[in-house]
């Protein structure tokens, strides 16, 4: 380190933002957010600890099932579309970050699989997984329906995570296991917003018109497939719309992304 900031301080080829703290500006700056906040699964939690759930058990299984197929899902699109989206966009930063994202699903769906274990309910890998990659990796504008999808997603995801926190039925394994993901959860939704920033810079109006109408028929799948957890969420205290109308309010902080994406009469539903 001492070499190189005096190299720095001499000019000789040291890029300035190589140089940055970590910041969720850049992507080097979520790269050493990413360093810093890593944590073990093994050690992080307590896992000694008995799981007590009651009623809420079959709910919550149902709900962690739910989370690990998206985890899978989303690990293996990151994997086949990071490259290909550093090299469209001209940036080799976003590998490096991406590959700190990929590290955290890992240890996500570790720390999924070791919890459902212990509840006797161990994740199989559903063979739909497949064709939802391949459909999600393949066809046109693959790279940019992947940004706009994952910052659903990811959105999402933290919204499901603070609600979990909030809930008394939830055991404390549970609760520890979901805060540590939702520290990182936080990072990937700055990350996904660097993409869509980086995205819409990049994008000319055609493409920006055939995003959009594809992020329409995306978000109304989505949708669904979150308020079919309303069973599992009703025996837990968690209502899907509540969800929803927390993701919709976090994504739309995106002045832009809210201008372009969230400004039919379908998002204003959530947004009211």
């Amino acid at each position: 380190m001492e070499a190189i900031q005096n190299a720095a301080a001499v000019g000789v080829g040291v890029e300035g933002d190589i140089l940055e703290k970590a910041n969720a500006k850049t992507w080097d700056g979520l790269s050493r957010m990413a360093f810093s906040a890593n944590w073990d699964p093994d050690n992080a939690i307590d896992w000694s600890k008995p799981i007590e759930l009651g009623e809420v058990k079959e709910g919550w299984i149902n709900i962690l099932h739910y989370f690990y197929e998206g985890e899978w899902q989303g690990l293996e699109i990151i994997q086949r579309l990071m490259n290909r989206a550093a090299h469209m966009f001209k940036i080799n930063e976003m590998v490096t970050y991406y590959s700190t994202q990929c590290a955290d699903e890992a240890k996500h769906l570790f720390v999924f699989r070791k919890y459902l274990h212990k509840l006797n309910s161990p994740p199989a890998r559903q063979k739909a997984f497949d064709l939802i990659v391949f459909l999600s990796t393949s066809g046109p504008l693959p790279v940019e329906r992947w940004i706009l999808a994952t910052y659903f997603t990811e959105t999402l995801a933290g919204a499901i995570f603070q609600r979990t926190l909030e809930l008394e039925t939830i055991d404390p394994i549970g609760k520890e296991m979901i805060k540590l993901q939702l520290k990182d959860e936080s990072r990937h939704i700055a990350g996904t917003r660097l993409g869509v920033q980086t995205l819409m810079e990049y994008t000319g109006p055609i493409k920006t018109f055939i995003l959009k109408m594809w992020w329409k028929i995306f978000v109304r799948l989505a949708v669904w497939e979150v308020r079919r957890l309303k069973p599992y969420g009703d025996q837990v205290g968690m209502d899907p719309e509540f969800i929803l109308k927390k993701c919709y309010a976090k994504m739309a902080e995106m002045p832009n992304f809210k201008e372009v994406y969230l400004n039919d009469a379908y998002s204003k539903t959530f947004l009211s």
